[in-house]
C-alpha cells in the first residue's frame, strides 16, 4: 500500500486550484484533509497524516513555486502584446499553397493559421479538415528568457482559461507566443494579458 503522504501529494497534483491555494496558504487544512479522505477512501483514522501532509505539501509548494511565479511575471513583463485581426484557423490532412501567418505540423495534420482573405478567392483546398473563421491572433513577443523559464504559456494558458477565453489555436516559436481567439473574446484577452504585461 502506497503512504498516505504520496497519496496526498498525487492527489494535489491533479487539482490545480488546491495546489494554488495550498501554495498561498489559504486553505483550511482541517477541511480539506476531510475532503481528500473522503475522496481517496481513506479511514478516519488516518486524518493526523493526511492533514500533516497537506502542512507539508503547502510549506513545500510555497516555498519553491511563488519564487517560479516570479521568474514567470518578470519574463512576461519584459514582453510585447501584438494583435492581428481577421484570421482564420484551418486544419488541413495536406500541405496547403498558402501564405500563412504561421503554420505547424503535428501528426497527420498540419495547422495554418493565415489572413481570411488569403484563401477565401482560392479554388476549393483538398483536405480540409476544419476551418475557423472571426478569430483573432494575439503575439506575446517575449525576451529570450522564456526558453529558460518554466510554466510562462501555461501560466498565460490558465489565466486565458479563468476568464472563459479559449485559445483555438497556439503554436509557439522561440520567442513568440500566437494564440488564436474569438473576436469576441480578443478584447478581454487583450486586457488580461496587458495587465499581466504590466
Amino acid at each position: 500500500m502506497e503512504k498516505i503522504s504520496d497519496l496526498v501529494w498525487l492527489y494535489v497534483k491533479g487539482k490545480p486550484s488546491l495546489r494554488e491555494g495550498l501554495k498561498y496558504g489559504i486553505m483550511n487544512h482541517s477541511s480539506l484533509s476531510r475532503m481528500v479522505m473522503h475522496e481517496l477512501g481513506i479511514p478516519k483514522k488516518s486524518f493526523s497524516a493526511v492533514k500533516a501532509a497537506l502542512i507539508r505539501i503547502s510549506r513545500k509548494l510555497g516555498d519553491t513555486e511563488i519564487e517560479g511565479e516570479d521568474k514567470m511575471l518578470k519574463v512576461l513583463r519584459g514582453s510585447t502584446i501584438l494583435v492581428e485581426t481577421k484570421v482564420a484557423a484551418v486544419v488541413s490532412s495536406r500541405k496547403l499553397d498558402v501564405k500563412p501567418i504561421s503554420q505547424a505540423k503535428s501528426g497527420e495534420y498540419y495547422v495554418y493559421l493565415l489572413e481570411e482573405g488569403e484563401f477565401g478567392g482560392k479554388k476549393k483546398l483538398q483536405g480540409l479538415v476544419r476551418t475557423t473563421r472571426n478569430l483573432n491572433l494575439i503575439t506575446i513577443r517575449s525576451p529570450v528568457d522564456i526558453e529558460e523559464t518554466p510554466g510562462v504559456v501555461a501560466f498565460v494558458l490558465n489565466a486565458l482559461a479563468h476568464e472563459g477565453i479559449n485559445v483555438l489555436e497556439f503554436i509557439s516559436c522561440y520567442t513568440n507566443t500566437l494564440l488564436a481567439v474569438r473576436e469576441k473574446d480578443t478584447a478581454r484577452a487583450y486586457e488580461l494579458l496587458s495587465a499581466i504585461t504590466r
